[in-house]
């Protein structure tokens, strides 16, 4: 299973660096059957992403309306949501105080840390795979995902 933030998320949809090796890992996910998780924050941080570079970009307008569009297909067939409810918003005021965290970083890593226990628990989200890789390039968020103990992948990072 891999939980990704939506820094890493759009790479799949926009090039930058990164993107190849994201795209290899949910192309390996999906061979796996192994799941693709996100928060619920993530739909509306990629979708004003795609909005400001809309407004920004007036010559890429086409090829923009077309990766929204396909995102918002993935999202409602391909990811599995992470609903931003309370026993996700139980681990924020932990995260915050321990991590110089963004408040949309402490709400994917709450999600991911939720994810874990949940499996831990013995939550059934349709696979015997019970591995958690969490994916981001963000600095910060990063140096939490390890301390926190997750597996951790950074599409950013060739090996």
């Amino acid at each position: 299973m891999i939980y990704v933030d939506s820094s890493a998320l759009l790479k799949h949809y926009v090039r930058e660096a990164g993107t190849d090796a994201l795209d290899e890992k949910l192309n390996e996910a999906s061979r796996l059957h192994r799941t693709i998780f996100v928060s619920v924050l993530g739909y509306a941080e990629i979708l004003a992403t795609f909005a400001r570079r809309l407004r920004e970009k007036h010559r890429l307008r086409v090829q923009l309306e077309q990766l929204q569009e396909q995102f918002k297909s993935d999202w409602a067939f391909e990811i599995t949501h992470i609903e931003l409810n309370t026993r996700v918003l139980l681990f924020i005021p932990r995260l915050v105080n321990t991590y110089p965290l963004k408040g949309s970083d402490a709400v994917h890593l709450a999600s991911a840390l939720w994810l874990r226990d949940a499996l831990k628990l013995g939550v059934d989200f349709g696979h015997t795979n019970r591995q958690l890789t969490f994916a981001t390039s963000d600095k910060q968020l990063k140096r939490a995902v390890l301390a926190e103990e997750l597996e951790l992948f950074d599409p950013e990072i060739t090996k």
